[in-house]
């Protein structure tokens, strides 16, 4: 029961800062690092999200990925968040990375 309790909370404090903290969600994305590794976790708090497919290797995938709602974008936004899901998410929150510099080609090395 606490359990549930926490998880309600935590899927609650989500949809409060994606709708009314959207300063905090854009600073915490900066910091977000890695990739979504498909565990399907934050697609199954308190319930299991009706898009979600689990496929035969045992990974899961949005049905709707391309056009899935930004809360679901969003996850997760912080330490906290990751918490909700016992922290078996890839994604890591380090200081915020400067944007990569794309590296052009010389002129010269073009016309090789």
């Amino acid at each position: 029961m606490i359990k549930k309790f926490k998880l309600a909370s935590g899927k609650f404090r989500w949809f409060l800062l994606i709708r009314l903290k959207k300063s905090y969600v854009d600073q915490q994305m900066t910091k977000r690092q890695g990739e979504c590794n498909h565990c399907g976790n934050c697609c199954e708090i308190l319930f299991k999200c009706p898009f979600l497919l689990t496929l035969d290797d045992g990974s899961s995938q949005c049905s709707i990925y391309d056009d899935r709602p930004g809360q679901c974008a969003a996850f997760p936004i912080d330490e906290k968040c990751l918490s909700d899901v016992d922290f078996d998410c890839t994604y890591t929150f380090g200081e915020a990375q400067e944007p990569l510099v794309e590296i052009k080609p010389s002129p010269a090395a073009e016309g090789v």
